[in-house]
């Protein structure tokens, strides 16, 4: 709509005349208004400019630069801002040297909850009688909950003298030495969601819908709350056991008693609805599951947080379900998870049709959802999810010729769809029918428990999503189908047939060479390993399993790839961590950089830059005046294979590089960041930047080790 203020400024007189001649007056106002609201924009955001709390990003490193602040890297990230260290410069200056403004620091200069531990104050040492450090005693053995801290970052038990040095985070327990201790897994909660009963125990559920173990999170409470429960951290299975029991000691005969406990209820970070009806935290205990085992009589459910299941007493079977609200951890903001992505959503005109799923929306299932698309006649339309709830995937979905449809899931919710047959993607093929004819299918936002079976000319777009490595988790975790690609190409006419993953994580890719193209980016490709394995039991991406053609034209940028990649052409590989053997067939064209390729001699890519371990190899040998011997060689591209902290999709730290892992890939990236798909949270950056913030604020004579706990 054009804007009419400077039109209707004018007298009505020049308008009514304006309007006999076609307008042509009110046109060429509406171009002036259009940059007139740009240098209004423009006055606005320079006064916007003025203050921390509305400056745009880019203004925040010079509004630092009037207080001094200064040695900070750049940090690009849109998971992180440097506006709160700038802002709270000045308290941190009139309170430097303390603790608790250490703490502050490293929340905001990293973006990371953290806590702040002055060693001499858990350091044993004789004590004066006339000055009795009653906190410095010996431990209670029958403290069980205070043992199981020991060496943990809350631990508050005096410790002997270590007089090694703490920046390079090998002693702890000295006078001089401040630990700062960082968690930088997130916690991501789920609402309603719905739990997976088990396979081998009809009395057992698991908190995940995918059914597999996985520890709960935490929710982080604000300050004044117990020190534990201000940080994301998996719930220590003692902590939780005494929580539940004084809850039930002191409320037991309490018609009124509470509905939280300290981890568990309503407001906070677990707890379990059984048909319908609230469970209670009087009724909750905990045990060990790695059995299954039940509850006493007294109780209702028994929950064991480290492995992530619950089990009813006898008598206390659900009857309709069992629905449950818990936070899991991960990286980052990276496959279908409960995260804000309202910014990605596809917005509803009048010209697309929203199909409404959830509890209270016109549909309760997504079959019944795409019979109502299919009815309208198949329009441009998105099928949105409202809720964390489990779906049946066992569908066919028709495209229509030029046409387009997306499914996703709604802003802060993480819907899991089980396909146990292929969810098949049919778009239009044969005579007649040209790349103008390709359909659209978006999925967003999602988790899918089976795999895309495609065909026809299609362009697949899959965005904050994830595709199970494996197909499916066994109760143990490990992948049920680890030779079974979550994506497949079938039919012959794919030519018009394109990929494009952002955010995500699937498991392996089959797709032929003849389609158009595969664009990955910021995701995770995962051909997993079998139970009792470390290598992939099959090809990431290739035409088949085996790797014996190659995949189409591909695409990656900021990717970890788990498994051998064999394609025709690597247009592009970009701050991507390779696991495996890389081959492309026609090496003439296309561009490997700022990645790490751990066979180096066996693979075969286009011309690389700035690789590992390439690099370290020329660097090598350039110091040495000569070429490497053989085990030389060896040894350097064995301690530049990427190490993880874990592999298994479903764990907290899957995907993540380990502490262990060559300093070379943690900073390889063109930014100076890791290499891989956690590129976009520039954590060498950080721990940099909070490493240069100490040397001001840290009191002399003191000396400071980072300890990243997650």
């Amino acid at each position: 709509m054009s804007d009419d203020r400077l039109y209707k400024l004018l007298p009505a007189v020049y308008r009514i005349r304006d309007a006999d001649q076609g307008e042509p007056l009110r046109a060429l106002l509406a171009l002036i208004s259009e940059e007139m609201n740009g240098v209004e924009a423009d006055i606005t955001g320079l006064y916007e400019n003025w203050f921390i709390e509305t400056a745009d990003e880019w203004v925040v490193p010079y509004i630092g630069d009037l207080l001094g602040v200064r040695g900070l890297t750049t940090i690009n990230s849109t998971a992180f801002s440097q506006r709160s260290y700038v802002a709270n410069t000045l308290f941190y200056r009139r309170r430097k040297g303390t603790a608790y403004i250490l703490e502050q620091l490293a929340k905001d200069v990293t973006g990371w909850p953290a806590h702040v531990v002055e060693f001499f104050e858990v350091l044993d040492w004789t004590q004066n009688v006339n000055h009795i450090r009653l906190f410095n005693t010996t431990p209670d053995l029958r403290a069980t909950n205070s043992l199981n801290l020991i060496d943990k970052p809350f631990d508050s038990l005096p410790h002997t003298v270590d007089v090694r040095h703490i920046n390079n985070r090998r002693g702890k327990n000295n006078i001089p030495n401040i630990g700062l201790f960082l968690w930088r897994l997130q916690n991501y909660p789920l609402q309603k969601a719905t739990a997976r009963q088990s396979e081998v125990a009809t009395c057992g559920w698991h908190f995940s819908p995918l059914g597999n173990p996985a520890p709960l999170f935490n929710f982080p409470l604000g300050e004044g709350a117990p020190d534990e429960q201000t940080v994301p951290a998996p719930i220590r299975q003692v902590d939780f056991l005494f929580d539940l029991k004084s809850y039930s000691d002191k409320y037991a005969s309490d018609p009124d008693a509470p509905a939280n406990s300290r981890y568990y209820g309503p407001d906070r970070s677990v707890y379990i609805v059984k048909d319908n009806i609230l469970v209670k935290a009087k009724d909750v205990a905990y045990l060990d599951l790695k059995n299954w085992s039940q509850p006493p009589p007294e109780k209702m459910v028994a929950v064991d947080v480290e492995l992530g299941r619950m089990t009813f007493a006898p008598g206390e079977e659900p009857a309709s379900g069992v629905r449950v609200w818990y936070n899991y951890g991960f990286s980052a903001d990276i496959g279908g998870g409960p995260y804000e992505r309202r910014d990605r959503l596809t917005g509803i005109t009048a010209s697309i049709l929203e199909i409404q799923v959830g509890p209270g929306k016109p549909d309760a299932t997504l079959s019944a959802a795409l019979v109502r698309w299919v009815n309208a006649g198949k329009p441009d339309a998105v099928i949105r999810i409202y809720d964390s709830a489990t779906y049946n995937a066992n569908l066919t979905i028709d495209l229509p010729s030029k046409g387009w449809l997306v499914i996703d899931a709604d802003n802060g919710q993480r819907p899991v769809l089980i396909a146990t047959e292929p969810l098949k993607i049919n778009a239009p093929t044969g005579t007649g029918v040209t790349a103008e004819d390709a359909a659209g299918l978006t999925l967003s936002g999602l988790v899918l428990e089976g795999y895309l079976d495609l065909s026809g000319k299609l362009t697949l777009t899959v965005t904050d999503s994830t595709l199970v490595p494996g197909r499916a988790l066994d109760e143990d975790g490990f992948p049920q189908e680890a030779d079974g690609a979550s994506l497949v190409v079938s039919g012959s006419d794919v030519t018009d047939l394109n990929v494009i993953i952002y955010r995500s994580i699937v498991g392996a890719i089959e797709m032929p060479a003849e389609c158009q193209s595969l664009v990955i980016r910021d995701s995770v490709v995962d051909a997993p390993a079998k139970s009792g394995s470390l290598d992939s039991t099959r090809a990431a991406i290739a035409a088949d399993k085996n790797a014996a053609s190659p995949g189409p034209v591909t695409t990656l940028e900021r990717v970890t790839v788990f498994g051998e990649v064999y394609v025709k052409i690597l247009k592009l590989a970009s701050e991507v961590v390779f696991t495996s053997m890389v081959l492309a067939e026609q090496r003439q064209e296309g561009c490997v950089r700022f990645s790490v390729v751990p066979d180096p001699d066996e693979s075969h890519t286009p011309r690389r830059f700035q690789c590992q371990p390439d690099l370290a190899i020329a660097k090598k040998e350039k110091e040495l005046g000569r070429s490497l011997f053989t085990d030389e060689h060896n040894q350097l591209v064995m301690r530049l294979r990427p190490q993880f902290t874990s592999r298994h999709y479903g764990q907290p730290a899957y995907a993540q590089l380990s502490i262990a892992c060559a300093d070379e890939i943690k900073t390889g990236a063109e930014v100076g960041s890791e290499m891989g798909v956690f590129c976009m949270l520039q954590q060498p950056q950080r721990e940099a930047n909070l490493r240069t913030a100490l040397d001001e604020y840290l009191r002399f004579g003191l000396e400071a080790g980072i300890f990243l706990v997650t």
